[in-house]
């Protein structure tokens, strides 16, 4: 039997699977796989990326990936209950996914994940540093064919977030620092929206509303609400451009904003 588990094409069989997975939007990817033991299969470099257009930056990659049985539902009866954890951009996630019935669901739960390091987000940049870290916890579900229709709800904290030297469309942004943001959001049927968000620091940050999806990225749709408030430690750079934002006749500096338009390009009103 351990000869069996040593010699086995682990890397064969799980290449397989992921043909017959990869007939959706994404591309699962990885450049070795093996048995780890008591952790299951371990997947290295796994990569999820656009299918089309090819050749774009990956909306999740993990340096170590495991998935094993979860021992509790196996022992129920069900071989499809998955427990996953993973490594990645120099944080760690867990969780378990269960097959049944056609359906998908699952819970995620992750920490002290490096924003500085997550490629979909820097390159919005055009150049500066972004750092943080991003700790928080997601449950989904999903049904249909490749699992196309499902929602998710979940709750994020970004600890030390921070943003210097940016420039973003060729403009610069203000350096800005954010003790603490804490977010919860619900995503379905195409639309990401932010129940509650709040955050302190060089400003504080008081929002809600939702992100209409679209592909690609930028070309998605913004409808929020948002309240800046500036204080006597808020940069000079941040209070000229808090100046900047529209507001209705009469109101006051730090009444709601509202922001539509792409995210790309978005407008304040």
């Amino acid at each position: 039997l351990v000869f069996l588990l040593v010699t086995f094409p682990h890397a064969l069989l799980i290449r397989r699977v992921l043909t017959t997975c990869n007939q959706g939007t994404v591309n699962i990817e990885f450049s070795s796989a093996g048995f780890a033991w008591t952790k299951g299969y371990e997947l290295t470099g796994l990569r999820i990326t656009p299918r089309n257009p090819p050749g774009q930056t990956p909306y999740i990659e993990c340096s170590h990936f495991f998935v094993r049985p979860a021992i509790g539902e196996l022992m129920r009866g069900n071989p499809y209950a998955l427990a996953i954890s993973a490594e990645l951009y120099g944080g760690v996630a867990q969780g378990e996914v269960n097959f049944k019935g056609g359906n998908l669901a699952g819970n995620l739960e992750g920490h002290d994940v490096s924003l500085g390091r997550y490629r979909t987000l820097t390159a919005l940049l055009d150049d500066g540093q972004l750092a943080g870290r991003l700790s928080g916890q997601l449950g989904f579900e999903a049904r249909g064919p490749n699992f196309s229709v499902g929602q998710a709800t979940g709750e994020m904290s970004l600890d030390g977030a921070s943003l210097s030297a940016a420039k973003v469309n060729g403009f610069t942004v203000p350096d800005a620092k954010l003790s603490q943001t804490k977010m919860k959001f619900k995503v379905g049927s195409g639309r990401f929206e932010i129940q509650e968000l709040s955050a302190t620091g060089d400003l504080g940050i008081q929002g809600s509303g939702q992100i209409i999806l679209r592909d690609p990225f930028l070309e998605s749709t913004l409808n929020l609400r948002e309240t800046f408030l500036p204080s006597r430690a808020t940069p000079d750079a941040i209070k000229g451009a808090l100046m900047l934002i529209p507001h209705q006749p009469g109101a006051k500096p730090d009444a709601p904003v509202t922001i539509t338009g792409p995210f790309g390009h978005p407008k304040f009103h």
